[in-house]
């Protein structure tokens, strides 16, 4: 799953509202803490981290298991940090 540099993991959207423009908001401000670029995949749509737009378009709606990837030096944190953000759903 990790490698020096890379991590990746899976993540199910378990909100009611799923990955909506809040939750998008939320990801980018989480994902802007990390050095490593982060993108997250629902299938093969891929999105970057830092981007509202770009996660909106995954569709990821309550249910849908996403896959987290991240590179750098600082990956398997912010992997780590984006898949807890889920976990929590959102704060919602």
């Amino acid at each position: 799953m990790t490698k020096q540099g890379k991590a990746a993991g899976q993540f199910t959207i378990s909100n009611e509202l799923g990955l909506h423009f809040r939750a998008a908001a939320m990801v980018v401000r989480t994902a802007g803490a990390f050095k490593s670029r982060a993108t997250i995949s629902n299938g093969s749509a891929k999105a970057s981290a830092s981007s509202v737009l770009d996660l909106l378009t995954l569709a990821a709606t309550r249910g849908t298991t996403v896959t987290i990837s991240a590179e750098g030096d600082d990956a398997v944190d912010a992997v780590e940090a984006l898949g807890a953000l889920i976990n929590r759903h959102f704060a919602e």
